[in-house]
C-alpha cells in the first residue's frame, strides 16, 4: 500500500550523514526563517504559512526523522539531534545567519535550544503554542500521562509493522492541510518511518527536556514572540506562562485557536513572523 500511495517529495531531498532529508526551500533574502513542525508534523503543515514568508524572506521547512519524506538511520531523535541535523541541512545548502526561528508545540524545543547555542545566528523566535519542557519531565503529577501516551506509541510502532493503524485510519498528522494535499497525507501518514519516528520522538521527549534545562539561557535582547492557543488545557496555559520570561523582549499572544496555529489562524503566524524580520537588528 505505501508503494501504491507514494506520492513525489515536494521538495528537494539534502543527503546529510544520517539521513535523506526533505526540504522545502523557498523565497530569497538576507534572512532565512526556519519552520521547525511540532510532533508527528511534516513540513507541508506550513502550506499557508510558507509562501506568504517566501515573499520576504528565504524559508525553509522540513521533515524530522522519518516523517514525511525523510528517511534517517539516527538511533535517537532528541532536540538536539534535530539542532545537530538542520545545522548541517543549512551547511549544505550554503544557508548563512541570520536566521528567524519558528517552533510550533515539540519543534520549539529544538528552536530555543538551537537559539542558546548559536545566539549570534539568530534574530528572533516565534514560539508558536510551544511546549515547554516540564511537560516531559516524570514528575509525579506527569508520571501517568507520560506512561499513558508511551503504551499508546509504542503499540502504534509495533501494530504498523503489519498494518493495524491503516485498517482503523489512524494516520500520522494533522488536520486543517489544504485539500489539495489529502493524497501526500495518505501516503507519509501510514509509512512506518512515520510510526517508528513518533514512538522515538516521544521515548526520547525526556532527554530533550533535559537538553533545554541544560542549556544555556537565550540572549537577553533577543524578540520573542510566544504566541498562545486559548482552547487548551490549564495546565498547558500555565506553562505558557513560563515561556513568557525567557528574555526582555518577549511578547505574548493569545489565540482563539487549538493547538495548530498555523493551520487554524495563519495570519497570526504570518504577521508575528513579518514583525520580527522588520524589526531585526541590522
Amino acid at each position: 500500500m505505501d508503494r501504491k500511495n507514494r506520492v513525489k517529495p515536494p521538495g528537494q531531498i539534502i543527503k546529510t550523514k544520517n539521513s535523506d532529508f526533505h526540504a522545502i526551500v523557498t523565497g530569497e533574502g538576507p534572512i532565512t526563517v526556519i519552520l521547525e513542525s511540532g510532533y508527528t508534523s511534516v513540513s507541508i503543515d506550513w502550506c499557508y504559512v510558507q509562501p506568504e514568508i517566501s515573499k520576504v524572506a528565504r524559508v525553509i521547512s522540513f521533515d524530522r526523522g522519518n516523517y514525511g519524506w525523510s528517511r534517517s538511520r539516527r538511533k535517537a531523535m532528541t532536540s538536539l539531534d534535530s539542532v545537530e541535523e538542520i545545522r548541517e541541512v543549512l551547511d549544505r545548502l550554503k544557508i548563512k545567519p541570520p536566521y528567524i526561528l519558528v517552533g510550533h508545540s515539540f519543534g520549539g524545543l529544538s528552536m530555543r535550544l538551537f537559539a542558546s547555542m548559536y545566539p549570534e545566528e539568530v534574530a528572533g523566535l516565534v514560539l508558536e503554542d510551544a511546549v515547554h519542557e516540564s511537560q516531559y519531565l516524570l514528575t509525579p503529577e506527569n508520571t501517568k500521562r507520560i506512561s499513558k501516551f508511551r503504551r499508546l506509541v509504542a503499540t502504534g510502532y509495533v501494530t504498523s509493522l503489519v498494518g493495524i493503524p491503516r485498517i482503523f485510519k489512524q494516520k500520522i498528522g494533522r488536520k486543517f492541510l489544504e485539500q489539495k494535499y489529502g493524497q501526500s497525507l495518505n501516503y507519509i501518514g501510514y509509512t512506518l518511518g512515520a510510526y517508528q519516528s513518533a514512538y522515538r520522538e516521544y521515548v526520547d521527549s525526556e532527554q530533550s527536556a533535559q537538553q533545554l534545562i541544560n542549556a544555556n539561557p537565550l540572549r537577553p535582547n533577543l524578540s520573542v514572540i510566544v504566541i498562545s492557543a486559548k482552547k487548551q488545557p490549564e495546565s498547558w496555559k500555565r506553562d505558557q506562562q513560563l515561556l513568557l520570561n525567557l528574555t526582555e523582549h518577549t511578547e505574548h499572544i493569545e489565540v482563539d485557536t487549538g493547538h495548530s496555529v498555523h493551520l487554524e489562524n495563519p495570519g497570526i503566524v504570518i504577521e508575528s513572523i513579518k514583525k520580527l524580520i522588520t524589526n531585526r537588528p541590522v
